[in-house]
């Protein structure tokens, strides 16, 4: 099932079978240098898939997998994580071959745009490593406001927030 469309990408719901793409992703040592409790392995890429599909069923959003239109491919990973501390994370990963061509920008954007104006959901937040400049730069071109460093993930990350000028 489609949620989000863009000019260039579809943001769907997952299936086992995305398994192989989610492998490709998660084996990529530089796309996870910023990703904590990675190994890169087969049972990584299916649990991930496994959660993912367990949260789109309990919350009804999940971080969802960015198929480029041009070529049916994944290409990453985008969407909505709910925290432990209940606040909602808008997160993204894309794979090394896509950086830099502004897919991270726009599949971002869509899900910004869903979680406001179909999901009503308000104070989401973007965790990022800090050195993660790519990431850095893309919650800056969406209009996310740096809150403060915290503590998440085992690690200090940047806490970008969502802010919603519309009433």
């Amino acid at each position: 099932m489609s949620f989000i469309e863009t000019e260039r990408l579809i943001l769907r719901t997952w299936m086992h079978s995305d398994v192989d793409a989610v492998l490709e992703l998660v084996s990529d040592a530089d796309v996870m240098r910023y990703v904590t409790g990675s190994t890169g392995g087969r049972d990584e890429a299916a649990a991930w898939i496994d959660r993912d599909i367990e949260e789109q069923d309990r919350e009804g959003f999940s971080v969802w997998p960015v198929v480029r239109r041009s070529d049916g491919r994944i290409i990453g990973r985008c969407g909505l994580h709910r925290m432990a501390d209940g606040r909602i994370e808008v997160a993204w990963i894309f794979e090394r071959a896509v950086w830099g061509e502004g897919y991270a920008t726009e599949a971002a954007r869509a899900v910004l745009d869903y979680a406001r104006d179909v999901a009503h959901l308000r104070g989401l937040v973007a965790l990022i490593d800090p050195r993660n400049r790519a990431s850095v730069s893309v919650a800056h071109r969406l209009g996310l406001a740096f809150d403060r460093v915290v503590r998440a993930y085992k690690r200090d990350m940047l806490r970008y927030r969502v802010d919603d000028p519309r009433p």
